[in-house]
Order: structure tokens, then C-alpha cells, then sequence
């Protein structure tokens, strides 16, 4: 199931404007120099949660073209198959996403980004977590069994919660999966293990 994250985005609307509008009659009713003390410790609070926040990012480098013509053209070699794990959504877009596949390779993408591995026919398990967790772990995880000549595209995106958010994955088909390899940018790996 795809995550639904519209009211994060109406609520944040929602405390803009209340911010904007009621913190302006807040700093008024300060003295300058009472005013600009709390501004400063709100702007570096939010330049650090952000720092913090992206420090984490090891996002692989952007795959070679003929690499990426390769991947987007789905096709794996005899006797192997594919795993695509395509990231989609603008929640939390710029933290990179770890991706993992057990025995096989591991690396982050961030938004409209995807990674692909050629595999051996076997069982996999694919896991996705945020590069940096908040409150709760945001792990999720998918077992696939892919036999020769299978092409497996997972899509995975951010669900934001009421104090925390997991990441999400589905399994997409046909030209769905199709657009969501060509729309996106390819990172290599940062890991190999095997596979």
C-alpha cells in the first residue's frame, strides 16, 4: 500500500501561516534585543536539525550512461535476474534511504533515484531504511524468490507518521515499473557483496 502523506503537507501549511501570522505579534510584543536573541536560537536550531539530518547521506555516485541504457532497457543477462529498487515521493526527499540486499549489495539513493542488481535465480531479502532513523527504526523489508529472466521493481517511499516515519515497499508491474526506471537517475552501490 502506497503511503498517503497529504495531511503532513496541509498541516505544515497549516503551522506556517499560524507561525507567520502569530510569531509576528509575538516578536512585536518582545524588545528587540529579546526578539532577536529567539530568533537566532530558532535558525540555528532548524540549521542544525537540518545539518544533522543530511549528514548522514552516502548516496552512491550517478551510474555511467551506458550502465543506465543497460538498466532502463530491463533485459538481465542469461541466466540471471534483476532487482530495481526505484525511490518515488517528496517526503523526506533529500535524506538518503539505505538500501539493502542481503548477501548481495548495499547502498542509499535519495528521491527519483533507483539501484539495480543482477542476480543469480534464488531468495533475497530487500530492506530499506532511512539513512538516519528518527524516534523508531523505519526499516521494512520484502523476500523475493526470482527465478532466470525475472525482473523485479520495487518501489519504495516515506511514510510519515505521528512521531516517526517507516519506509514503505511495493512490488510495481508492467509500465508502471517501466516509467518509474526511466523517469529516475541510477546510483551505483557503495557495497558489493556477492550475488
Amino acid at each position: 500500500m502506497r503511503p498517503n502523506n497529504s495531511k503532513w503537507f496541509v498541516l505544515t501549511g497549516i503551522a506556517a501561516v499560524f507561525g507567520a501570522v502569530f510569531g509576528m505579534t509575538g516578536a512585536r510584543s518582545l524588545s528587540g534585543g529579546a526578539a532577536m536573541i529567539v530568533f537566532v536560537v530558532f535558525f540555528v536550531g532548524v540549521v542544525a536539525f537540518l545539518v544533522w539530518s543530511l549528514s548522514a547521506n552516502k548516496v552512491g555516485k550517478k551510474a555511467a550512461p551506458q550502465v543506465l541504457a543497460d538498466a532502463r532497457a530491463m533485459k538481465p543477462a542469461a541466466g540471471t535476474a534483476r532487482i530495481y529498487v526505484v525511490r518515488r515521493g517528496y517526503m523526506g526527499g533529500m535524506v538518503g534511504m539505505r538500501v539493502d540486499i542481503r548477501g548481495v549489495a548495499s547502498g542509499q539513493i535519495r528521491m527519483n533515484q533507483f539501484v539495480m542488481a543482477e542476480v543469480s535465480p534464488g531468495t533475497y531479502t530487500v530492506e530499506t531504511a532511512m539513512a538516519r532513523n528518527g524516534v523508531k527504526p523505519s526499516n521494512a523489508e520484502t523476500i523475493l524468490t526470482v527465478a532466470s529472466g525475472d525482473v523485479v521493481v520495487i518501489l519504495a517511499m516515506l511514510q510519515v507518521k505521528s512521531l516517526h516515519s517507516t519506509t514503505t515497499q511495493e512490488r510495481i508491474l508492467g509500465a508502471e515499473a517501466q516509467r518509474a526506471v526511466a523517469k529516475t537517475k541510477m546510483i551505483e552501490w557503495t557495497s558489493r557483496t556477492g550475488g
